[in-house]
């Protein structure tokens, strides 16, 4: 529940809510008399800093994504081009299985 996503930075409680599950809300306002003009704005407040958390999060997993990407290209070979006319190997081997009918009476010779 509180378990911080190494990609985003935040955990998913955090992101939905805008604040750690950790952080208990006063049981009592602090300010008793609050106006309608000071909801509206401490409402806002909250709306921005949950947009920016999920800004800042899709930006981290940017970032992750750009980091695997990186690191899983080290060590592929170079993309081999086969041109027109080239004669390949196919495997056959699971060919039976992979196409099989998908009925009962379904026969794999």
């Amino acid at each position: 529940l509180n378990t911080i996503n190494s990609s985003t930075g935040y955990s998913g409680f955090q992101l939905k809510t805008g604040h750690s599950p950790r952080i208990i809300p006063p049981l009592i306002p602090l300010v008793p008399n609050l106006d309608e003009v000071d909801d509206v704005n401490n409402a806002l407040k909250v709306l921005r800093r949950l947009h920016d958390d999920i800004q800042e999060a899709k930006d981290n997993l940017l970032r992750a994504k750009v980091s695997q990407a990186e690191f899983a290209n080290r060590h592929r070979h170079d993309e081999v081009v086969f041109a027109t006319g080239d004669r390949v190997m196919l495997s056959t081997f699971h060919r039976r299985r992979d196409y099989l009918q998908k009925d009962d009476k379904r026969v794999g010779k």
